[in-house]
């Protein structure tokens, strides 16, 4: 079955398959972000933890953006590091109204 439908992508078919499957490729990957926290530095390595998975990955120090710290939550896009700042802002937010409720 799979090979009749090969068999009559040809010429123009196939070349709107070709760019019908890259495209919902290209949009699928960008749903699937990978989003890391900065966990700790050792040197000149950074030592990441997946926010998903929780698998730590060490890196090259200078792979991150510059300002990046200890709890920074980043994400990975086009191989490079970013901060994410809607993230990083609600993870804040979650602590300090869980120091509010603690205090108050």
């Amino acid at each position: 079955m799979q090979l009749d439908l090969l068999n009559q992508l040809t010429g123009e078919n196939f070349k709107d398959f070709i760019e019908d499957f890259q495209r919902e490729l290209t949009n699928k990957l960008d749903e699937m972000e990978t989003k890391f926290t900065v966990d700790r530095f050792e040197g000149n390595m950074a030592v990441l933890e997946n926010r998903e998975t929780g698998e730590m990955i060490s890196i090259n120090k200078e792979e991150l953006p510059d300002n990046a710290k200890e709890g920074t939550i980043l994400k990975l896009e086009n191989n490079k590091y970013e901060i994410d700042i809607e993230e990083q802002a609600k993870v804040e937010e979650r602590i300090k109204n869980k120091m509010n409720k603690l205090w108050n």
